[in-house]
């Protein structure tokens, strides 16, 4: 029965403590999330969760164990338990007690026996602690399970918690969850140069982030410069003009990193960037002076002359470009350094100088080189600008303009007579740069051969001066001159006014379906134009709506040949 009872009073004491245990938990979670894990927080949280382990363990389960059950306990017990017993039990440990001589041994054993024998056909110690042992037991495994699901599916920081308090073989600082690694620490500067900080938060998301340094290490003021998230997830920013040993940290929402060291050594930086551009020929640009470059973004083939001012003389340096070539400095009479290169793509560049050492050394921060894009021409037409009729004597004037950022080479005007083989009008082909150029052509429809019903295409081409990449050529919108009889308005009167309202109709609706038509061509046209400057996907989804329209008219096309040949067989 003891042994009973106190498996009881453990699955009872173990409940309790871990209920206490875990709550105290929860709550160091809750704590070490607010002081965002900071060494001093997790071991706070392990000496206070060691503490409350320790006590509630004492308190809930080792002491009650330990203490001592008389037999009149027990049995009190069991009778309180088993109403069956009938204080057989209680009477049978009063008379087995020492020092009752008056009373007959014999008749004790046989009231002992007799308990015990009712006691075993009751099973009285198993009823009395099985559904408390049942419950405690329940209890116990609801709660570790409540408290496992809790770790798992609750929030994420109560996991870094967990891992925190529990793997105590590791510090403070490598159990802190969240960190933020700054790049690149400590490190040897310049005097006079700016560094580049780069933080990167790990184990949380930081939406700000702030560099705190101090210039001077017996001032207890920290100067305070925020850092630009870029789109890599990385903090960056800079520390202008250091000139003494520099102490720094990062600080992430919150979250600090540690303090790192910018020590400050005599080599060479550079102290002025000069930037000359000389732009390619065709764009007719007259050469560009920047005094305090940097990064450059110009037109392809532009050359850029640089010229450095150092902080101290050197011997000599080089300019590398995109991390792979490299452009040697030319040591000036003055002390600068002068280099030239051309541009041919995007990437970037930094200055390396020679230190009195001989050492080479990092002396600029990384540049950015972007290229410019030039753009293609743009060719509209401003007479009539837009789609026409007339009689197949008649004389039709268009006028198409374009212009282009760098100058116009050429413009030419491309038409078809009833979609045959292309025919080119050139337009403009002067050999001077002109940034905008208007030119006009007459159709003369008499000479080109055309009758009533039929269409002349046309559109306006025109090519820049783009003399690095090639020309780059354009296009305007494609429109049609449609011709019509000679007598189509007087005939359109006498329908009108006579009635004969059949013909008329089916002749506007073969007039509709072949301004479909035109339309149809017309945004073919424009799709296979724009395919170089829009995405795959849009290439497609215009692809795709061309070709429905073009199926829809075809079926009018068909329904309408089955309604006329319907008419003729009934007036047969």
């Amino acid at each position: 029965m003891r042994a009973r009872w106190r498996a009881r009073l453990a699955v009872k004491g173990a409940v309790r403590a871990f209920v206490v245990n875990v709550g105290v938990f929860f709550a160091l979670a809750y704590l070490m999330q607010w002081s965002r894990f900071t060494p001093a927080s997790i071991l706070f949280a392990r000496l206070v969760l060691a503490a409350s382990i320790v006590f509630s363990v004492y308190f809930l389960l080792v002491k009650p164990l330990r203490r001592k059950v008389t037999d009149d306990q027990v049995a009190l017990y069991l009778e309180e338990k088993e109403p069956s017993l009938q204080t057989m039990l209680i009477s049978a440990v009063e008379s087995s007690r020492e020092g009752r001589h008056w009373e007959s041994s014999a008749l004790v054993e046989k009231l002992v026996a007799q308990a015990i024998e009712k006691c075993c056909e009751a099973d009285a110690p198993r009823r009395a602690e099985h559904g408390p042992l049942r419950v405690n037991g329940a209890l116990f495994a609801g709660v570790v399970s409540a408290a496992i699901l809790a770790v798992l599916f609750g929030p994420a920081f109560f996991r870094s918690a967990l891992s925190a308090v529990l793997v105590v073989s590791r510090s403070v600082e490598a159990a802190a969850p969240y960190k933020v690694s700054v790049t690149p620490g400590d490190a040897s500067v310049p005097k006079g140069a700016d560094q580049t900080i780069n933080a990167k938060p790990s184990g949380f998301s930081a939406q700000n982030a702030v560099i705190m340094l101090r210039r001077d290490p017996t001032s207890k003021t920290y100067e305070k410069l925020p850092l630009v998230l870029n789109d890599k997830g990385t903090f960056e920013g800079i520390i202008f003009g250091i000139k003494s040993s520099t102490e720094y940290f990062v600080d992430a929402d919150g979250v600090r990193s540690g303090v790192y060291t910018l020590k400050v050594v005599d080599v060479p930086y550079v102290d002025k960037l000069a930037l000359e551009y000389k732009f390619p020929a065709y764009t007719g640009l007259d050469p560009e002076k920047i005094e305090d470059g940097g990064d450059i973004a110009v037109l392809r083939g532009t050359e850029v002359k640089v010229t450095i001012t150092p902080t101290m003389k050197t011997k000599g340096g080089r300019i590398a470009l995109n991390d792979k070539n490299a452009v040697p400095l030319n040591v000036e009479a003055d002390g600068t350094l002068t280099a030239s290169f051309k541009v041919e793509k995007d990437g970037g560049y930094h200055v390396e100088l020679d230190a009195p050492n001989g050492e080479r050394v990092a002396a600029s921060p990384q540049y950015t080189i972007d290229v410019l894009t030039d753009r293609q021409p743009t060719v509209t037409f401003s007479r009539p600008g837009r789609d026409t009729s007339a009689s197949a004597i008649e004389e039709v004037y268009v006028e198409a303009s374009a212009d282009d950022d760098y100058g116009v080479r050429n413009l030419e005007l491309v038409y078809s007579v009833n979609g045959g083989p292309e025919k080119t009008v050139p337009l403009f082909n002067g050999s001077k740069r002109l940034p905008a150029v208007t030119a006009g052509h007459t159709f003369y429809l008499e000479e080109l051969g055309v009758k009533s019903g039929d269409s002349v295409s046309y559109y306006a081409r025109a090519t820049d001066n783009n003399g690095v990449d090639g020309g780059q050529k354009a296009s305007s919108d494609l429109y049609f001159v449609r011709v019509r009889p000679f007598d189509q308005k007087f005939r359109q009167a006498q329908s009108q006014g006579g009635g004969g309202g059949g013909g008329g109709g089916g002749q506007n609706q073969v007039d509709a379906l072949s301004e479909q038509q035109r339309q149809i061509i017309s945004a073919t046209f424009n799709v296979q134009r724009d395919k170089r400057t829009v995405s795959s996907e849009k290439f497609r989804q215009n692809s795709t709506v061309v070709s429905l329209s073009q199926q829809k008219l075809r079926e009018q096309v068909e329904g309408l040949l089955t309604r006329m040949n319907s008419e003729f067989i009934q007036q047969d």
